[in-house]
């Protein structure tokens, strides 16, 4: 099967900056995708009849908004696919609320659309290289988390520079709870900086600010290394931690570049990726549309005015997430951001809802006070 329009806005070039040509091309794969999902998931044509809408009525910008979402909460209880499961080709999950898991399944195709998305952001910020890098990577070892997204995110962020060394901070111990390496990640990073190659920290931010809040000497690590975050705030948030702050601290105590320290942002129901430009704000790529909804009438809200965060990417064959209504809290920004880029940008608030999902930040809070 074919998606010509998919394919092409997934591997657009330069996805922060937005033409006219770009976002008629993000319609026409909305659309493309949209019929194909009706024709395909039982019940998410069901929830297109149940609302009245035509994806066939895809037609401008406007129209965008009017796709009906799937909650992620539905996608935490329900596997939801339009493909056969045989062609599955890689299946995830995410972190559990209360045992609840969502499980992200990606058909070849799908898969390479939503790499390619990664691939394109990163290249646009500057963050492909050639050179043989050392990775510090403050997440679970792969080999004892092997069904959870994380894992698969490990090892994906390390296909931007080849890999020289690789040291996971966080094991399962002799118990098998996971532990927090600090003193072994602190030699290692004395070893990364001596030895004169970039280094690419990358990681939970709550896991990160406890080990550099703790480092009794800065180190300047080598030209060209960057640290990359993500997986929430919670942990680092818990401790009074302003994002600022954090900032500050790790240039301080690494030597790195405030150009050099970015967030990404994703979540699994969704997996499209968002990356902080040089100011330190999310852009919404070309290939995604984001907007803040009422909480209560589900109505878009004007830029400045927070809700739920809604995302919508036309990646997926495999699962019908074309358009999915997001537990976490933010706004469209109503200034264009200084950095050049003239995508909208968001910020985010937090969680909402009245259950508060277990997701990564608050998992590595806990496995950090164990560790202490």
């Amino acid at each position: 099967m074919r998606f010509a329009n998919c394919e092409a806005i997934c591997r657009v070039k330069d996805p922060h900056v937005w033409t006219p040509a770009k976002n008629r091309l993000m319609v026409a794969a909305c659309r493309e995708m949209a019929l194909f999902h009706d024709r395909n998931s039982r019940e998410l044509a069901a929830l297109y009849r149940r609302r009245d809408f035509d994806p066939r009525s895809i037609r401008t910008e406007a129209d965008l908004k009017r796709i009906p979402m799937l909650g992620v909460s539905a996608m935490k209880r329900f596997l939801l696919t339009s493909l056969p499961h045989e062609q599955a080709v890689l299946r995830l999950t995410s972190s559990g609320t209360l045992g609840q898991k969502t499980q992200i399944w990606f058909d070849a195709q799908s898969l390479d659309r939503c790499q390619s998305q990664l691939s394109v952001l990163w290249e646009e910020e500057g963050l492909l290289s050639e050179e043989q890098t050392n990775y510090l990577m403050f997440l679970y070892d792969p080999k004892e988390a092997q069904d959870l997204g994380s894992a698969f995110t490990a090892t994906n962020m390390q296909r931007f520079a080849p890999a020289s060394r690789i040291f996971y901070a966080v094991r399962k111990g002799r118990t098998g709870a996971w532990m927090f390496r600090k003193a072994d990640t602190l030699r290692t990073l004395g070893e990364y900086a001596s030895e004169g190659r970039p280094v690419r920290l990358v990681g939970i931010p709550g896991f990160i600010y406890e080990f550099i809040a703790e480092m009794r000497e800065p180190v300047r690590l080598p030209a060209g290394s960057w640290m990359v975050t993500g997986g929430g705030w919670k942990a680092a948030e818990d401790k009074k931690v302003s994002r600022e702050s954090f900032r500050e601290l790790a240039c301080k105590m690494l030597g790195l570049s405030l150009d050099n320290v970015r967030d990404g942002y994703g979540m699994a129901e969704h997996s499209a990726p968002y990356l902080e430009c040089r100011e330190h704000r999310f852009h919404v790529p070309v290939y995604n549309r984001v907007y803040s909804r009422d909480p209560v009438t589900l109505n878009v809200l004007p830029p400045g005015r927070s809700g739920l965060l809604e995302f919508i990417s036309p990646w997926n064959a495999m699962m019908p997430n074309l358009a999915v209504l997001s537990t976490d809290l933010g706004l469209i920004d109503p200034a264009r951001c200084s950095c050049g880029y003239n995508s909208p940008t968001f910020t985010l608030l937090g969680r909402g809802g009245l259950t508060k999902h277990k997701g990564c930040a608050i998992h590595a809070g806990e496995i950090v006070r164990r560790s202490s």
